[in-house]
């Protein structure tokens, strides 16, 4: 019976401790969510302020690729559309063909001429 009881105290530390662990999960995974707000921000501001030589410079360096620009789209869209679609302009006048392969695995960025 002693141990019973005993074995009850050492289930509800344990029970204590995983509930902490998960709130400090949850705190993490909300700090998580508001650094990636602000990064998607940011980025967002600096699609829109990227010119065609920029947008030219990054490519011949390597920076901007589909891989980078496929990324970059899936955490910007929709909320950063506009952005988005600013900087598919942009990169249309740089590489037409990285352009139009971007069109097509995010189809709501068609250009609407």
């Amino acid at each position: 019976m002693e141990g019973c009881g005993k074995r009850s105290v050492d289930n509800s530390k344990e029970s204590e401790q995983e509930e902490a662990g998960k709130a400090d999960i949850n705190e993490e995974d909300f700090h998580l969510k508001i650094l990636k707000d602000i990064c998607c921000e940011l980025l967002s501001n600096m699609l829109q302020e990227l010119t065609k030589e920029n947008t030219l410079e990054g490519l011949h360096q390597g920076h901007l690729n589909e891989q980078t620009c496929s990324c970059a789209f899936q955490n910007l869209l929709p909320l950063y559309f506009a952005s988005v679609e600013s900087f598919l302009e942009v990169l249309r006048e740089a590489d037409q063909a990285l352009a139009d392969n971007l069109e097509k695995r995010f189809p709501s960025l068609k250009v609407h001429t």
